[in-house]
C-alpha cells in the first residue's frame, strides 16, 4: 500500500527515507498491535522500564522453590544451586513476559527480575537453613552431634588455614577457641548466610539477562492459545 508525503503530499511508490519531490524526511511509527502482530523492533530498542507489578508476581512464584533446593534442607538438592537459581530466574522471565504481553525484553529487565528473584530466594533459603537447624537441635535433640561436628569441622579448617598462612600453633588454637565461642559461631553464621545470599542473586542477575536474550522478540500471545 502506497503512502503519500505528510508535507506535499506527493505519493511514494516505495517506503522512502526522503520524499524525492520536496526531501521532507518520512519517518514512521510503529504501533504496540503492529509489534505484537509480528514485527518486533531491535532488542536495543526494547523498553528498559520494568512492569513491577508483574515482575515482583513472576520472582514470587518461583522464590520458594529455588529457595528451598538451594537451602541445606535437602542436602543432595542443594549441590546443584546454581542450576536451580539460574533456571527459576529464566523461568521468572518467561513468566513476566506473559503476563505483560511484553514482545520485547531488554536485558536491563531480565536482570532487574533476576535480581528480585535472587534476592527473594536467597531470603527463603536463610529462613530454611535457620529453621532446620533449629529443628535439628530442639526437636530431635541432635545439639551434641552438631556441637562435636562443628567442632571438627573448625578444626580441620584451622589447620589448613595455619599451613596457608604460617600461623603458630599457638594462634591456630586462639582461632578455633574463637570460632567455637557463641559470638564465633554467630559471626560464621551470618558470613555464611551473607555469601550464600551474594551468590544465589549473582547467577539468579545473570540467569535474568539469559532469560530476556532467549524471551526476546517472541510474542507471548502465541504462547497462550
Amino acid at each position: 500500500m502506497g503512502q503519500d508525503c505528510h508535507r506535499c503530499a506527493s505519493p511514494l511508490a516505495t517506503p522512502e527515507t526522503f520524499c524525492p519531490t520536496c526531501g521532507a524526511p518520512q519517518l514512521r511509527y510503529e504501533t504496540d498491535s503492529e509489534a505484537a502482530n509480528g514485527n518486533p523492533q531491535n532488542s536495543s530498542d526494547a523498553p528498559r522500564e520494568v512492569r513491577w507489578k508483574q515482575a515482583i508476581g513472576a520472582a514470587i512464584t518461583f522464590a520458594v522453590p529455588v529457595g528451598l533446593l538451594s537451602s541445606s534442607v535437602v542436602p543432595v538438592l542443594s549441590a546443584g544451586c546454581c542450576l536451580w537459581v539460574l533456571g527459576g530466574a529464566i523461568a521468572a522471565v518467561a513468566l513476566y513476559q506473559r503476563r505483560s504481553a511484553t514482545p520485547i525484553l531488554s536485558r536491563h529487565v531480565g536482570s532487574r527480575i533476576g535480581m528480585i528473584i535472587g534476592l527473594l530466594a536467597a531470603a527463603v533459603a536463610t529462613a530454611f537453613n535457620a529453621g532446620s537447624m533449629l529443628f535439628e537441635r530442639h526437636v530431635l535433640h541432635a545439639g551434641e552431634a552438631m556441637d562435636k561436628a562443628y567442632q571438627a569441622s573448625m578444626e580441620q579448617g584451622s589447620v589448613m588455614a595455619a599451613q596457608l598462612s604460617n600461623l603458630s600453633p599457638a594462634q591456630s588454637q586462639e582461632a578455633i577457641h574463637f570460632w567455637l565461642t557463641p559470638d564465633g559461631r554467630a559471626v560464621l553464621t551470618l558470613l555464611t548466610a551473607l555469601m550464600t545470599s551474594i551468590g544465589i542473586t549473582v547467577f539468579s542477575t545473570i540467569g535474568g539477562a539469559l532469560g530476556s536474550r532467549i524471551f526476546s522478540g517472541r510474542n507471548p500471545a502465541l504462547r497462550n492459545t
